[in-house]
């Protein structure tokens, strides 16, 4: 019997459905403000992150392009207008002009895009903003799909040191793609540093007794990543070292030619499907996964699951080994201070 292994990302606000989207972007969304002359770095100006949602079915695990119609984009749940060149107008405190919407060909599909051309962190704004994106699949008949992504801020006393890693094909193995490259980068005030930099590779393990994660003992900048090494979804990290300081950053790699998927099945009480969201009104999600063919979608009896829930860097939150079921809540939820990532194997 062969292992199977999925996650999936719980938020506070999303519309969940039987389609999954997140968004990904083309450069790290974080900035460092420098205490003293309000430096920051790295550049948003320089670098021109694009942010593009990546949307899959659940129970098919195969990628789907979304509507380049109907969509829209929100700065902390307020949207963004647009003029007919596509720049942005003027929100609360962000300039006219900061975003740009378009249509771009990413990863072989064309794709709602907000490219940020100007910085977001400034001496008078420190605190991480939100990006949120909605729109519509087609797959027979229209769905909605929400998603959203943090842009970090922090200040700091030195030089900002950050981490992060790129992957091709937005991160998914597929019959057209049958392997991955992941190259980690370091950025130490907004400059690339290449020489002088070591690295360390390591995946998320959950199996019963043991959850973490575990070194690849890869030491190099890029590594290959096969459909052979991924349970339907995996998570990544690369610990990069320079000048005796560390940071890291964690990719999550999808294999959509797996025989076998894990169906997370969220549901309430009742047994009912429910929203992957947790709020006031929705405290508690009770997962009861079930294992599928993917080609038929016929359920797959006799496997043991194992649980691990953790916070968006791969921290864990809670974790269980055995059971039908688990039951993400609203206290994981504010305890992770943000969203949350569950990843669930079946021996």
């Amino acid at each position: 019997m062969s292992d199977v292994k999925g996650q999936s990302t719980i938020n506070y606000v999303k519309q969940g459905d039987s389609l999954t989207c997140g968004l990904r972007s083309t450069f790290p969304l974080k900035q460092f403000v420098s205490n003293g002359n309000n430096q920051v770095a790295p550049s948003f100006v320089t670098n021109k992150p694009c942010i593009y949602p990546v949307v899959r079915s659940s129970l098919k695990a195969t990628r789907i392009e979304p509507k380049t119609t109907g969509f829209k984009w929100s700065y902390n749940g307020v949207q963004i207008t647009f003029d007919n060149s596509g720049l942005s107008q003027a929100v609360g405190s962000i300039a006219a002009g900061t975003f740009k919407s378009e249509i771009k060909t990413i990863d072989g599909f064309a794709v709602p895009t907000l490219t940020i051309l100007k910085e977001i962190a400034s001496a008078s704004n420190i605190d991480s903003d939100t990006i949120e994106f909605y729109g519509i699949v087609d797959t027979g008949f229209e769905s909605i799909v929400s998603a959203s992504i943090e842009i970090a801020i922090e200040q700091t006393d030195g030089e900002a040191y950050l981490a992060y890693i790129s992957i091709d094909n937005g991160g998914v193995i597929d019959d057209d793609n049958t392997s991955l490259t992941a190259t980690a980068h370091l950025l130490v005030g907004g400059a690339d540093k290449n020489s002088g930099v070591t690295y360390a590779w390591y995946k998320m393990k959950v199996t019963n007794g043991e959850d973490g994660w575990v070194s690849l003992n890869k030491t190099t900048q890029s590594i290959t990543i096969l459909a052979a090494d991924v349970n339907s979804t995996e998570l990544y990290k690369c610990v990069v070292t320079y000048g005796g300081k560390t940071a890291s950053n964690v990719v999550e790699v999808a294999d959509e030619t797996d025989a076998l998927i894990i169906y997370p099945n969220p549901t309430n009480s009742a047994g009912a499907r429910v929203a992957e969201e947790l709020s006031s009104v929705q405290t508690s999600i009770i997962y009861r996964p079930k294992v599928l063919k993917r080609d038929t979608q016929a359920e797959v009896s006799g496997y043991t699951f194992n649980y691990l829930l953790t916070k968006s860097n791969g921290d864990t939150v809670a974790s269980q080994d055995g059971g039908s079921s688990f039951t993400v809540t609203l206290n994981h939820a504010i305890s992770a201070n943000g969203d949350l990532t569950l990843i669930i194997t079946a021996e």
